[in-house]
């Protein structure tokens, strides 16, 4: 049983560095942001790309300067500023939602910031509109919060790699990246494997021919 743990931790760490090594990321690119905003961005950059996220929260910003201006406006206001990213009906709602919530919570998301990572995670993902997986995206990209979140594209690299199966959650497939994964890869790790969902390992015609790690893909092998 330890050798089977040692080969599966050892094809995680390669699939792991074989694809961050394959992108230049930008980690700065969340500094500039306040934390609200980066939050309001997380949620819009679920199901859309990274280039509508960023025309609606151009849109977002120029029409909303702080949470309360959120909290009290109406829902077709953030509905049309954020209509770039898609599903802005469904977005909205949680945003304007997770506004209000945060004016009730003493301190604000500067407060949950301060907090110990289990104590800002539990808050965050208690809140109505938000739940574990943006809560660790969100600490990710306000603080460098050294966690793996995982997403539709990084389960279904996994997958296909051997990695996960249908049974693993959130929780679990996350443990067990970040376990073979340094504390200070993970950020790059994270945005380098949806890049790579977006781009190589697609849901829709895969370019198998492309990918480094063919040669250990079982789906690759079936087709």
């Amino acid at each position: 049983m330890t050798l089977i743990l040692h080969k599966m931790g050892d094809r995680i760490w390669k699939i792991i560095k074989t694809i961050s090594d394959m992108y230049e990321i930008d980690l700065e690119r969340f500094k500039h942001r306040r934390p609200f905003e980066l939050l309001v961005s997380v949620i819009l950059s679920q199901r859309t790309s990274r280039e509508n996220v960023r025309k609606a929260m151009e849109r977002f910003t120029r029409r909303f300067k702080s949470v309360e201006d959120v909290a009290n406006a109406r829902l077709r206001e953030i509905e049309a500023a954020i209509k770039p990213a898609g599903i802005w009906k469904m977005k909205a709602k949680r945003i304007r939602n997770i506004a209000r919530q945060l004016l009730k919570l003493e301190g604000g998301l500067d407060s949950i910031l301060k907090s110990p990572y289990p104590e800002a995670r539990k808050i965050l993902a208690s809140m109505e509109g938000v739940g574990p997986k943006t809560a660790d995206v969100f600490l990710m990209a306000a603080r460098n919060e050294p966690v793996l979140p995982i997403d539709t594209h990084i389960f279904r690299i996994m997958r296909r790699l051997g990695v996960a199966d249908e049974e693993d959650d959130y929780e679990s497939l996350r443990l067990r990246l970040e376990k073979e994964t340094p504390p200070e890869m993970r950020m790059k790790a994270h945005l380098a494997l949806i890049d790579f969902g977006r781009e190589i390992c697609r849901a829709r015609n895969p370019r198998c021919s492309e990918c480094p790690l063919a040669g250990i893909c079982s789906s690759r092998r079936k087709t």
